[in-house]
């Protein structure tokens, strides 16, 4: 079977590799559709320090062709999103990785389920109440699957990007609002969807310490500040300074306005007591999938690529290179 890993610095290869058979507690799916993450794969991808072949990425969707003892949730010929995944025609996965599909939702929409799962964890630990105003800093794949969960769980959403070709994929998602900071009008915007009250919740996802500083900026008191991006390098010096002036000198954000910051990774696995919320990983993924089914959220539009596995290296190579055009990249392995 094709396996494409990531072998170096801008490298992809693909690997023929025996089809792998199942063990006790897991399924071998074959995958209709994988999905990259602009984030997380771009970085893997320009990875200088790599010292052996990595995957490109962590989530797509499939049918369920082998159990092994003991698996029980799914059964031959389900369709199933799949977290923890390559880029490879079939692929062996725990049980609980799997998660089977609504029979009106698409393997391709399902193939980039998981970011959404991810942004209702985000909106959890931000304490997200209904009704309230949500700013989403970045719409890249992440911003855009964030900015939709939170609209569909009924926030006022007002979706930010700087640059010109992410807000106008932005404003296909039919959300409340869409503006692009530093661009004319951009602020006039920003300031009549937010009035006098300002956000509540601001999910910064873009991962820049730019992007953070918007955040910052616009937070008014006690807003909630969910940071979803990685800041994978040092602010530049200035950025930094300006930053600490915001946040800690009089009279600072953090302290006098009482901003929150908040950092999100995924709700657990398990519910671990004494939290108080049960939320899990999986139950999202059910609420999600439900959801999807039910025409609630349109997981389809954040797709603006489908392409064949052959083109996974050229995909990297844009994103990296900067093309805004490309948000949800999705490979089709019924292509050939």
């Amino acid at each position: 079977m094709r396996h494409y890993y990531v072998t170096g610095y801008r490298q992809v290869e693909r690997v023929e590799e025996p089809m792998p058979t199942p063990g006790p507690g897991d399924v071998v799916v074959e995958m209709a559709y994988t999905a990259l993450s602009p984030g997380s794969n771009v970085s893997g991808y320009l990875s200088r320090t790599r010292q052996k072949p990595g995957e490109a990425l962590y989530m797509g969707s499939g049918i369920v062709h082998q159990m092994g003892e003991g698996v029980q949730q799914v059964k031959p010929g389900d369709a199933v999103a799949v977290l923890g995944c390559g880029h490879q025609a079939f692929v062996r996965v725990p049980a609980d990785s799997v998660h089977r599909l609504p029979a009106t939702l698409s393997l391709r929409e399902a193939s980039v389920s998981y970011l959404c799962t991810w942004s209702i964890s985000a909106l959890h630990l931000g304490s997200y109440a209904a009704a309230e105003t949500v700013v989403v800093v970045g719409q890249g794949l992440v911003g855009a699957s964030a900015a939709l969960v939170a609209d569909m769980m009924g926030a006022r959403t007002l979706a930010l990007d700087t640059d010109a070709d992410r807000v106008a994929f932005s404003r296909t998602l039919g959300l409340s609002a869409v503006a692009q900071p530093g661009a004319p009008g951009g602020a006039e915007d920003m300031a009549a969807f937010l009035g006098e009250t300002g956000p509540d919740l601001i999910l910064e996802t873009s991962g820049s310490w730019y992007g953070f500083r918007q955040a910052v900026e616009i937070a008014r008191d006690y807003t909630r500040l969910a940071i979803m991006g990685i800041y994978r390098q040092p602010p530049p010096a200035e950025l930094g300074l300006d930053l600490h002036h915001l946040l800690y000198t009089y009279p600072s954000k953090f302290h006098y306005q009482r901003l929150q910051i908040i950092g999100c990774g995924s709700d657990p696995d398990e519910v671990a007591y004494p939290n108080p919320r049960l939320a899990t990983r999986r139950r999202n993924y059910a609420y999600l999938l439900e959801q999807a089914s039910r025409g609630r959220i349109a997981l389809g539009k954040l797709i603006t690529h489908t392409l064949a596995p052959s083109d996974i290296g050229t995909a990297l190579g844009a994103l990296a290179d900067g093309d805004k055009h490309m948000v949800g990249v999705v490979f089709d392995w019924r292509q050939a």
